[in-house]
């Protein structure tokens, strides 16, 4: 009798067909999306235009130079006592334009303020001289210029002492003195007899020294024997004031 063999798989096989079949049956999975990051755009080289440059150049070159010269016009009219007028052409206009441009300008804005020390300047001179109408009016430009400038309140209250002192001025006539008339010799003569009466202390204000000697000299030639106390200013309104002692009376 012959015998009947059956060939069977061995168990190697069978795991891993079995396992083939395993992975057969599972869903598939979705793929992986990785982002990568965006790549840099490239660098834009601006060409360099050479002849836009230098127009540039020339240009800022042109608005240092104008700037200069307004500063410059604007030292000049204020040595020459331009301060306000010509509109156009005064120490105020230039450095005016200067600031309107550059509001921090060093030099400008310190001419501003010698603008307003000048006119500070004038109104204490006329108050002395006992124009006091000028005063006034000086006082009231340096407020034109800057009204928040400090010396202005204590420029006000000393006018006003002057409104209110007892000194006595002399306005002298410059025609007069420039001819030294012997009427103007006269009236000097007696103010140099009230100045000794009064023991008053004299200030003579001329347009030059020479002028201011002679004025001095005829008051002191009328009171011969006394010496006069007093003292001499350049100014363009000649007068003689008498300071008066405290307590006294014009």
């Amino acid at each position: 009798m012959k015998s009947l063999m059956i060939n069977f798989p061995s168990l190697r096989r069978l795991s891993a067909l079995g396992l083939l079949l395993l992975v057969a049956c599972q869903a598939p999975q979705a793929p992986r999306v990785v982002s990568l990051p965006e790549p840099e755009p490239a660098p834009v080289v601006e060409e360099f235009d050479e002849a836009a440059a230098q127009e540039a150049f020339e240009e800022q070159l042109r608005y240092q130079r104008i700037l200069a010269d307004w500063l410059y016009e604007g030292i000049k009219a204020l040595n020459a006592n331009r301060l306000l007028t010509p509109p156009d052409s005064s120490a105020h206009a230039y450095f005016s334009r200067v600031l309107a441009i550059e509001p921090e300008n060093a030099v400008a804005l310190q001419g501003i303020q010698d603008i307003v020390v000048k006119y500070l300047q004038l109104a204490e001179q006329a108050g002395r001289q006992g124009q006091f109408d000028s005063a006034k009016d000086y006082l009231r430009k340096a407020e034109q210029v800057d009204i928040k400038h400090p010396g202005i309140d204590p420029a006000w209250a000393q006018l006003e002492a002057e409104m209110n002192s007892t000194d006595v001025v002399h306005p002298i006539n410059a025609r007069a003195l420039a001819s030294q008339s012997e009427d103007l010799m006269a009236e000097l003569g007696r103010i140099g007899v009230q100045a000794r009466d009064s023991g008053a202390f004299f200030l003579i204000t001329a347009p030059n020294d020479a002028q201011a000697r002679w004025i001095y000299a005829q008051m002191q030639a009328a009171v011969v024997g006394h010496r006069l106390r007093g003292n001499i200013e350049l100014g363009d309104s000649p007068t003689v004031r008498l300071i008066m002692p405290s307590g006294s009376d014009a």
